[in-house]
């Protein structure tokens, strides 16, 4: 279970953790809050996930069947790609079907690049079925958030941990070097608490996130 975490509760946050952080410009609570993400995500590269859903519909249309999307997050893995086929269509082509959406996984049709992080392709010439049609291409991913963010999405172990990266990062700015210590030991010992396999990854990919 996640909670949704806006930007005005995160600044709220860092300014009641310190009496000198009150006086921060919204600049420097940005770095604050930067270096506070990328302090947490020392411990892990999967803490933090999203999803983009391309519609393919247009694609169709203008007769497009090779497409490159790339997320718009900092990602730093994606680790699920698929094709959906939706409605009252004939979805037994697909793998599986969660509430009335045939998910269709096939590495020739969607899958990451193996270079760029946060890059997928699409190549629709390569379907073994060449009149089936798609709805939409989903990308599941992890990403680095930023202070500009409208919302971040944490579990409370997540959470636990997110006080303390950002208690480091702040004691950081305030030169406080004991304190900046003490919080990122703290910060590695509540880390270990997180989940490391992604709560909705297919079964069959659990293998490589053990």
């Amino acid at each position: 279970m996640k909670t949704e975490y806006t930007r005005d509760t995160i600044n709220v946050f860092i300014r009641g953790l310190d009496v000198r952080a009150k006086t921060l410009t919204d600049a420097q609570l940005n770095g604050v809050i930067d270096r506070g993400y990328g302090e947490l995500m020392t411990t892990s590269l999967r803490l933090f996930s999203n999803e983009d859903v391309v519609s393919l519909n247009e694609y169709y249309e203008v007769g497009e069947t090779r497409l490159t999307f790339d997320v718009e997050d900092d990602a730093t893995e994606v680790y699920d790609v698929y094709t959906t086929i939706e409605g009252d269509r004939d979805k037994s082509y697909c793998e599986e079907v969660v509430q009335g959406v045939g998910i269709c996984r096939n590495n020739d049709v969607a899958y990451r690049d193996n270079r760029y992080v946060g890059r997928v392709h699409l190549d629709l010439t390569t379907d073994t079925n060449p009149d089936l049609v798609y709805d939409n291409c989903v990308v599941k991913y992890y990403y680095t958030p930023k202070a500009s963010d409208d919302a971040v999405m944490m579990s409370s172990q997540v959470y636990v941990t997110f006080q303390d990266a950002m208690w480091a990062s702040l004691n950081y700015f305030l030169k406080d070097v004991e304190s900046e210590t003490q919080k990122r030991a703290s910060m590695e010992r509540t880390s270990k608490a997180i989940a490391r396999v992604p709560e909705d990854i297919p079964e069959r990919g659990r293998a490589v996130f053990g």
